[in-house]
């Protein structure tokens, strides 16, 4: 019984000193596609309707790998490109080329956001186009199973910075087929709030309102993320020493994600 016990002690430390398996990190590319229309109301202080619609196009690789707690995230900018409405300069969109901003996904498959390796100038103003292209994701996903995450995230420091909270319900919704690859579709449907201050040519702004919207994407089997859509419409009002009374603005943006071969 001594020998046995010994032997059953001797192999399960073999076990526990086995280096634990990790997988080689996971590449793929994307295409994000999106729209924004916007506009102000300014007939309250006695000006006009300001609208504005522009639409951009991103091109990324982004790199998953293994590491404690979750996976290490890494994203490429390979180009950017907008149309002629786009108010981010199209020699910032060129030169945002090459940015690298890094990330997190937690074990859960929650992703944690991403932040430029490089504080540069061309990389800020392009990471609003890369904050929301990315949900959550994770193997074995089952048919009927729904879940609810809030996040808050910051864009800008100091008096140019804006808060978005986001409140989502997601239900894995159908398992179905992705051009050649088996998926679960993932449905979302979200309400956020956006509250800061941003600086105008007429003085500081204080931006406030709601927001409400949809989307679904795809999970292969294997976890892998292979595109979706999202639409969202915001109802905000920003006040200052312009404006008599706070301004309405109505904010409709859409995002498709689609992968690369």
């Amino acid at each position: 019984m001594l020998f046995h016990t010994a032997g059953l002690t001797a192999l399960v430390a073999a076990v526990l000193t086995l280096p634990s398996v990790t997988r080689a990190p996971v590449t793929t590319k994307y295409r994000i596609d999106q729209s924004l229309s916007q506009e102000i109301d300014a007939t309250g202080a006695g000006g006009a309707k300001q609208t504005i619609s522009f639409t951009t196009s991103s091109f990324v690789t982004v790199r998953l790998a293994d590491s404690l707690g979750g996976k290490a995230m890494r994203v490429v900018i390979d180009s950017l490109r907008g149309d002629s409405m786009t108010p981010i300069p199209a020699a910032v969109l060129d030169s945002a080329r090459g940015a690298v901003f890094s990330g997190f996904v937690e074990k859960s498959g929650k992703p944690l956001g991403l932040e430029p390796v490089t504080a540069t100038s061309p990389a800020a103003q392009v990471q609003g186009l890369l904050s929301d292209f990315f949900p959550w994701i994770r193997t074995g996903l089952k048919l009927g199973e729904s879940w609810t995450d809030t996040t808050a995230k910051v864009n800008g420091v100091g008096a140019d910075s804006v808060t978005v909270r986001r409140v989502s319900a997601y239900k894995a919704a159908g398992n179905e087929n992705h051009g050649t690859r088996k998926a679960v579709l993932i449905t979302e449907d979200f309400t956020s709030s956006v509250a800061g201050t941003q600086p105008t040519p007429s003085g500081p702004a204080r931006i406030e309102g709601n927001g409400r919207g949809k989307g679904s994407y795809y999970v292969g089997t294997d976890g892998r993320y292979l595109g979706g859509s999202w639409q969202q419409h915001s109802s905000l009002k920003i006040s200052g020493a312009f404006a008599p009374e706070p301004l309405p603005i109505t904010i409709t943006q859409t995002t498709k994600v689609t992968t690369l071969k």
